[in-house]
């Protein structure tokens, strides 16, 4: 993967841009891949903090198995002397900022989103509100934003066309462009013209 020419493309920052680049490494697995994403984060002065925010939030995205081993491979290329803890809010505040970040995300499909995840399992829409929305996606390092960029990106690799149309209009509920979510995409299919036909797809669920 060419990183330079990525990381010198208008319409999204480089910090977000090697994020997404871990984010889609990990799902694919591709571990030389993710070593080199953080290289480049490391070489660039990006808060490693980010970068282990990044792969928490994968666990929701990618499961336990590929974020243990993805995070094998960034304490070995960026050691740290004590291993990161806490980050999450005040466990009080937990709850209610997770309810708040889920209507802004999903918006007037609120209600039928939650109903839809009950329909599923209770113990899924209880996961989903108490694991993901309220202790991990709230973690104020990374800003709503970024994590929905990071999101629709993971999720375009993976193919989940609902769910992407979803978090899409998330990302734009908080504040992202048009032209930021389809650079997203540009660095999660490696370049503009080898995706063309990817990128063009998955944009036309983000309208």
């Amino acid at each position: 993967m060419q990183f330079a020419g990525l990381l010198a493309r208008d319409g999204l920052t480089p910090d977000v841009r090697i994020l997404i680049g871990i984010a889609v490494s990990t799902w694919h697995a591709d571990w030389p891949t993710v070593t080199a994403w953080v290289k480049v984060a490391k070489q660039r002065d990006c808060p490693r903090k980010d970068l282990e925010e990044t792969l928490l939030q994968c666990v929701l995205f990618c499961g336990f198995p590929r974020v243990i081993t993805a995070f094998e491979h960034f304490n070995d290329s960026w050691p740290t002397e004590h291993a990161p803890n806490g980050g999450s809010l005040p466990l009080e505040e937990q709850a209610s900022a997770g309810d708040e970040l889920f209507r802004s995300i999903y918006g007037k499909n609120d209600a039928a989103v939650r109903s839809m995840l009950q329909g599923y399992h209770q113990e899924l829409h209880d996961f989903v509100l108490e694991a993901a929305y309220s202790r991990i996606l709230t973690r104020p390092q990374l800003s709503a934003k970024k994590r929905e960029l990071i999101a629709v990106s993971v999720l375009a690799a993976q193919g989940q066309k609902r769910q992407f149309a979803g978090h899409a209009r998330g990302a734009k509920h908080l504040g992202a462009s048009i032209e930021e979510l389809r650079e997203a995409l540009v660095t999660t299919f490696g370049s503009e013209s080898e995706g063309a036909a990817d990128i063009e797809f998955w944009m036309s669920l983000a309208q």
